[in-house]
């Protein structure tokens, strides 16, 4: 053989005699495309390690061993290689040939190896070997003849496929004795004498392979043996005839310690997650269409969560581990793209979901899925499989998720430090008929006996036991941190309230939450105890609650800060995407924040407005914030697309662009409008300015916009110009073609409804009884309360837009003063118009 050994050839390659007759393996790539493709596909040395086990695999090997390099501080010059070696059937001429055919790969998908069906598909894990470093050695055995060949990507660094001025990329394949391949590995004898043995012991294997790298580069140093083991334990099948060992000990499969809560099975008679979705059971799994044969696996919700320990270090324990021929093809996607789920049930939940049908869905990392609707469908089983266990955890675990049983309340002090102050409230509220506490509710609808007989009840039962019951509930992220209803004696915690998700949050369970939250309706019980007025209650508890959601970081949407922040934010993208939440808040909208890392729309935001005549008539919207450091957004940045699948995606029925300024939004011909007219009969989607998103919010402060009149704007307007005139036709028709509400004699009338104990103040009712009041919708008087509401308060007062039910906690009068002052004062805008009719 010519020289095989300059300086940079050092290590294994130094080892071997000359070989003459060595054969040429063509490596049919460039160099550019080698670096390009493997750094683009793997940032993480241990999936690149990975990969070669699943070579092994693939070759139909019984088991892989891994030998790791020693420490810098036992190897300062670092001449040890890092190990692969299996027992399957090996590389020849042929083997070598192809296994350095780049992204072609032999792996058909019907193909088996000793009765195995591979892992890989594209032909490129070998590649995985150039972001770790710069030599890839294969010594193989193939009937007598041993086969070596060394990569050495410095020797190409460089080089150009089809380039004139560059020779062939090949490498030398050596056949070499069997003394010269001992002598190659004789690294491997000392530390793992047992792959020594199966490579040339008494009964060694007939073929094997071991695949060495050296020469490390810089992703190398994030090595850790612990992590690697649980990549292999977690991402490959250790199956009984598999076997992974590293540093010469088994990794074996494994098995969580914690006590199992319950186990669902996919597919079968009992799957209630199948029969709910309509999909198709056999009794061993289900069937999708568009996912080739048939879903198996099983869900297990555990009683403690798998994130503690080694777990939080190597890798996670929990989540959707779904496998391809046996592979997890997740294994850093652990919601396999999905939002996200309840914390407290997904740590405690695991997923094992075997679909070799999405083989050919994959993409060619091996590690994402192409879009489809079988994958949705597939989602949407993930999701209502969780949401199995979900009712499970909740319905078992009860007492421990609450932290404490409120029974003991008592059980070392006088009952009636609770239960009196409750008694006094329930009875200033229900007996005499005053405005309702803070956090207390009780009945309000009972006739004088009733009341008498319900009183006298509450009042026995409040002293065996104040609180029957506490449930943790999505109130809405605005209302009250908590509730006791009196008639249940159940107490709810809005787990939406900034403040208590904060202590949620940093908490091993609910019980400092419930403990405040008690503390709180007693609190409000002892005021009313005390003789202090629903009017001051209510105030000092709005005051409160303003502090607590500055405590924990969130302002709500109050009427000057909601346009404040959208004058502020278009330098901010999280600000932004924020302010635009709060602003279709005070509209009347629900508002789910996403943006941030999460992928997809940067926020949700759902109308409810009930069953119409005909049809459901609630709607969704999907929106993107756009910012900028320039003067303008250029029409490059404005993703379409991108935003069009985020409609589909989330079943929204709008979407929209918001910004400070897009370039050429005042040109018809421009490329923006000229790209939102091509869509305009089939992908509808709006681009608008957050000054006219402030000016919306304005005009429903001062004369209450109605969500259908929203909905009236995504219908018809798409561009900036066209978002503007819509809005000049609706200020128009407020001010000159249509009076503004009387709010003052709208909101008299709902105070006179509150003098009929049997009766729930109802926007309805008033509107039905007052000539005046019948020239306006409902949903109009409805609009202009939520205008109100967004403007005080609801603790001043609350209105349903469902059922038009009213909550006041302070008089008429008392809440136009509270409007006119923060109108003027807050926002400088006109106070609310004198109604002489009043």
């Amino acid at each position: 053989m010519a020289d095989s050994t300059s300086n940079s050839d050092s290590g294994l390659l130094g080892k071997i005699s000359a070989d003459p007759a060595s054969q040429q393996i063509p490596v049919e790539i460039s160099f550019e495309i080698i670096r390009l493709f493997s750094e683009g596909l793997y940032q993480s040395p241990h999936k690149a390690i990975e990969e070669l086990v699943s070579n092994s695999f693939d070759a139909g090997a019984k088991s892989a061993r891994i030998i790791t390099p020693r420490s810098k501080s036992e190897d300062p010059l670092g001449a040890d290689s890092l190990w692969v070696i299996d027992n399957g059937s090996g590389m020849d001429e042929e083997g070598f040939a192809r296994l350095w055919r780049v992204a072609e790969s032999t792996k058909s998908a019907d193909s088996t190896v000793q009765g195995r069906r591979p892992i890989g598909q594209f032909g490129i894990g070998k590649l995985a070997a150039y972001v770790l470093a710069w030599r890839l050695t294969h010594i193989s055995k193939v009937g007598e003849y041993y086969y070596y060949a060394s990569m050495d990507f410095k020797k190409v660094e460089g080089k150009r496929q089809n380039d004139p001025n560059a020779g062939p990329v090949s490498l030398e394949l050596h056949i070499v004795e069997e003394d010269e391949a001992r002598d190659l590995l004789e690294e491997v004898q000392a530390k793992d004498p047992k792959a020594w043995d199966m490579m040339f012991g008494a009964k060694a294997a007939p073929t094997w392979t071991a695949a060495a790298l050296s020469d490390f580069k810089t992703l190398f140093e994030k090595f850790r043996p612990g992590v690697l083991s649980w990549v292999m334990r977690t991402g490959l099948p250790l199956a009984s005839d598999f076997k992974i060992f590293l540093n010469g000990e088994e990794l074996r499969s494994a098995k969580e310690d914690a006590v199992v809560l319950k186990d669902f099975k996919i597919g079968g008679p009992s799957d209630k997650a199948a029969q709910k979705l309509g999909i198709e059971t056999t009794a061993t799994g289900i069937l999708i269409p568009g996912i080739e044969g048939e879903i198996t696996g099983n869900a297990t919700l555990y009683e403690k969560p798998l994130i503690t320990g080694k777990s939080l270090q190597y890798g996670r324990s929990n989540g959707f581990f779904i496998r391809v021929r046996g592979r997890v093809i997740n294994l850093e996607q652990e919601l396999f793209g999905l939002e996200t789920l309840n914390l407290a049930v997904w740590h405690r939940f695991k997923m094992e979901v075997h679909a070799d049908g999405l083989r050919t869905h994959l993409l060619s990392s091996r590690e994402g899925v192409r879009a489809s609707d079988a994958l949705e469908q597939f989602r949407d089983y993930l999701r209502a499989k969780f949401n199995e266990a979900r009712v499970v955890y909740t319905a078992e675990n009860k007492e421990k998720l609450v932290g404490f049983d409120l029974k003991l309340l008592l059980k070392e002090g006088s009952p009636s430090i609770l239960a009196d102050p409750l008694v006094a409230a329930i009875q200033n509220a229900v007996v005499q008929a005053q405005q309702p506490s803070h956090y207390i509710t009780a009945p309000s609808h009972l006739d004088e006996d009733e009341r008498a007989e319900w009183i006298e009840e509450f009042s026995r039962d409040v002293m065996e036991q104040p609180f029957l019951d506490v449930q943790i509930r999505d109130m809405g992220a605005y209302d009250r941190l908590a509730e006791y209803d009196a008639k249940t004696r159940i107490l709810y915690i809005n787990q939406e309230h900034p403040f208590v998700a904060k202590i949620m949050a940093h908490s091993k369970n609910q019980t400092p939450a419930t403990l405040f939250a008690t503390s709180e309706v007693l609190t409000d019980a002892f005021l009313r105890e005390g003789g202090i007025s629903p009017e001051i209650t209510a105030e000092v508890f709005a005051l409160r609650d303003r502090a607590l959601r500055q405590i924990a970081g969130d302002y709500g949407p109050d009427a000057a800060e909601v346009l404040r922040h959208l004058s502020i934010a278009d330098q901010n993208k999280d600000a932004l995407e924020k302010a635009v939440g709060q602003a279709f808040l005070v509209l009347g909208f629900q508002y789910e924040r996403r943006g941030g890392n999460r992928g997809g729309a940067d926020g949700i935001l759902d109308a409810r407005l009930g069953r119409g005549e005909n049809k459901l008539e609630d709607f969704r919207i999907v929106y993107d914030a756009k910012t900028t450091a320039g003067s303008s957004i250029p029409v490059d940045k404005v993703h379409f697309d991108a935003l069009w699948d985020f409609i589909h995606e989330e079943s929204a029925d709008f979407g929209f662009f918001i910004g400070k300024k897009f370039d050429g939004q005042d040109k018809d011909d421009s490329s923006v409008n000229r790209r939102t007219a091509l869509g305009r009969v089939d992908r509808p989607m709006t681009v608008m300015l957050t000054a006219q998103l402030r000016r919306l919010v304005e005009l429903h402060y001062q004369f209450g916009v109605t969500l259908n009149q929203i909905r009236e704007l995504f219908t018809s307007a798409l561009t900036v110009k066209e978002v503007e005139k819509w809005l000049d036709a609706l200020e128009s028709s407020f001010r000159e073609t249509q009076q503004p509400v009387p709010l003052k004699k709208l909101l008299r009338g709902i105070e006179r409804e509150k003098g009929d104990i049997k009766s729930q103040p109802n926007v309805y009712a008033v509107r039905a009884t007052d000539p005046r009041l019948r020239g306006y919708e409902p949903a109009k008087l409805i609009a202009a309360l939520q205008a109100v509401q967004t403007i005080v308060g609801s603790r001043w007062l609350e209105v349903n837009p469902a059922s038009g039910d009213v909550r006041m906690s302070h008089t008429a009068d008392s809440i136009i003063t509270e409007v006119d002052r923060r109108l003027q004062d807050d926002l400088g805008l006109p106070a609310v118009p004198d109604d002489p009719e009043s």
